[in-house]
């Protein structure tokens, strides 16, 4: 091993070092094996490969492409399956390999029989040899012989068009050194890892040095023998590694086009609350509940979250703890819509349905219930007012995407008071039927302002609700502090209901730092929850979540930076149980396993109201 570093460290002289790639894109991509596949270059070349390998035997006065000698059909030639298509598309992109200007290589592997198999190579190319001449053509396609190589001092009798697929602990000159394109070796020389869980330390160390080292004297570097596993591709490019090879094309392609939307890192971090405990778990009636709703938050967004926040938020404050099934009455994976109906009605409905059973018949929500004990409602969310999950507790309707019959629900709700945007789905009218019942205003502001014991419907502009990631500052929190403070007033109490909207959006999304960043929004919420509870002593709180949202599993993560890696099975939701937990008076009873139309019957007691669903 030190022989490898030393003989490549007595090269440096001279030589500009490279660093390891800013960012991964198909450029890095390395099509190991390609021929292999069913489609042999118009799959790699499709999916935007930066380079692509085949395997050649001499064979007659061919060169034939195949793996082993036994496998050789004369028919699958060098020219047939590489050559020509890409001289094709090289023509139909106007003289460029890809439209889009990125380069690409064709790593061409002799198995046997190197110099006369280069000799041929030489005289299959000479009458396209201007689209392989990097000195004279800028988007001309490199390639890079490996395999059965001349000797190093025997590069420059062969074509300035080939350049060679280098090997650590060789002595080259600095001349031949000028012909050699990268530096290649086989992962094996360092670790027998299989590409699941860590590579051990020390095995870690020596990789990296070597590919520094590699680096160091001006040159890219490729492993083969890497196992086909997202973890060892993310491994690699740890590491710095340059390319990056996959006989699973589309598997690295994906990871490379969407590689930015596994990472999460939080905007800013913060200090969670500490709670007293002084009324958690007591048995006495709540004058208040604040029930917090994570829109697809399912245990991976927690602990996303937990890993962004340095290890710690809100969340892990709760000792009362307990899980709910998230299944609506026709689909193991419920959407919103039913999710919060099963919440505001206690009864599982189908998915779509807003606040009706699955005879499409209104159900009477728990708005409509503390209503009649002059107990009031608030809804604040992240999205529109008209969203599934504010709609399913003041609106009855069959469809969740009908927001202006959703509107129009509203005015005939017992709600007191809602926070969101979305003001463009109530007509004239509608919003004239508000008016009548309180004020309609336009900002948190004019909120401060309003009257706290009349009815307050305020709308912001959709700006304000945009993804945390990309600039919302502090909206849900404010929202959260102005509700409280117009509800607080309330001499027979509250209900709060607020949705953290947006984390299921970055699910959908696929998305970790969109879910990061809604997360740790949410989780500061949390704690002003906690602490007003703390402050009341009447108030009990409970978070939970609809359902999950694309199926996230975290790969890797880091509490000192709040760097967090994951990945996503589907963009939309699944149906795994979610965390429910409470903190105040009565947050034991919400401990256990239920169905998540039980919530509903929980949060009446808490009120000690006795109201009971199938």
């Amino acid at each position: 091993m030190k022989k490898l570093f030393f003989l490549l460290s007595c090269l440096c002289s001279g030589f500009i070092a490279f660093a390891q790639p800013a960012s991964y894109s198909m450029k890095n991509a390395h099509a190991h094996n390609d021929y292999l596949h069913a489609l042999p270059f118009y799959e790699a070349y499709a999916l935007g490969y930066g380079m692509i390998e085949a395997d050649v035997f001499l064979q007659g006065n061919d060169l034939v492409v195949a793996h082993e000698k036994y496998s050789i059909k004369p028919e699958r030639t060098l020219s047939r399956l590489y050559i020509e298509p890409l001289i094709n598309q090289i023509n139909l992109n106007e003289g460029k390999p890809y439209k889009n200007g990125q380069r690409l290589q064709l790593l061409i592997d002799i198995k046997e029989d190197g110099l006369n198999a280069l000799k041929k190579l030489e005289e299959i190319l000479k009458p396209y040899r201007k689209y392989f001449d990097l000195q004279n053509n800028p988007d001309a396609v490199q390639i890079i012989i490996s395999g059965d190589m001349p000797k190093y001092s025997e590069f420059n009798q062969f074509d300035s068009i080939f350049f060679f697929d280098g090997r650590p602990g060789q002595n080259y000159s600095p001349e031949s050194f000028r012909r050699v394109a990268l530096i290649s070796t086989s992962i094996s020389t360092f670790t027998r890892w299989n590409g699941k869980g860590l590579i051990t330390a020390p095995q870690y160390s020596k990789i990296k040095a070597f590919v520094d080292s590699v680096h160091t004297i001006g040159k890219e570097i490729r492993f083969w023998g890497v196992p086909n596993s997202r973890t060892a591709y993310m491994a690699m490019i740890k590491f710095g590694v340059d390319y990056i090879g996959t006989d699973q094309l589309s598997d690295l392609a994906s990871l490379f086009k969407t590689l930015e939307n596994y990472t999460g890192k939080p905007i800013q971090q913060h200090i969670p609350y500490l709670p007293d405990y002084h009324t958690d778990g007591i048995a006495k009636k709540s004058k208040n509940v604040i029930f917090l709703i994570g829109d697809g938050m399912g245990l991976a967004q927690i602990y996303s979250g937990i890993t962004a926040n340095g290890g710690k938020l809100n969340w892990t404050s709760f000792k009362n703890i307990g899980f709910s099934k998230t299944n609506s009455a026709d689909s193991f994976c419920t959407d919103s819509a039913a999710g919060a109906t099963a919440f505001s009605t206690g009864e599982k409905t189908n998915n779509r349905y807003i606040g009706m059973n699955t005879r499409q018949e209104a159900i009477e929500n728990i708005s409509e219930i503390l209503g009649k004990k002059q107990i009031k409602t608030g809804l604040v969310v992240s999205e529109e007012i008209t969203g599934a999950t504010p709609a399913c507790f003041y609106a009855h309707e069959p469809e969740r995407d009908w927001y202006q019959l959703i509107a129009d629900d509203l005015p005939k709700s017992p709600v007191s008071l809602t926070i969101g945007a979305g003001k463009e789905a109530f007509k004239p009218e509608t919003l004239a039927q508000l008016a009548k019942k309180g004020s309609v205003l336009n900002s948190l502001d004019e909120l401060k302002k309003a009257n706290p014991l009349a009815n307050n419907y305020v709308f912001v502009p959709k700006e304000e609700v945009r993804p945390k990631h990309e600039g919302r500052g502090s909206y849900l929190s404010d929202a959260f502090d102005a509700a409280i403070n117009q509800l607080g007033k309330s001499p027979n109490g509250f209900f709060l209901m607020l949705e953290g909207s947006k984390i299921d959006w970055g699910g959908h999304a696929n998305n970790l730092n969109y879910v990061v960043n809604e997360m740790l929004d949410f989780d500061r919420v949390i704690g002003k929850a906690l602490e007003f509870a703390d402050k009341n002593g009447e108030t009990t709180v409970i978070v939970t979540a609809d359902h999950e949202t694309g199926g996230l599993s975290l790969l890797e993560g880091d509490f000192k930076t709040g760097k967090v890696e994951g990945n996503f099975s589907t963009n939309d939701h699944s149906g795994i149980p979610v965390p429910v937990i409470a903190y105040g008076p009565n947050a034991d009873i919400f401990r256990g396993f239920y169905e998540n139309n039980t919530i509903f019957e929980k949060l009446l007691k808490c009120f000690r109201i006795s109201q009971t669903r199938k």
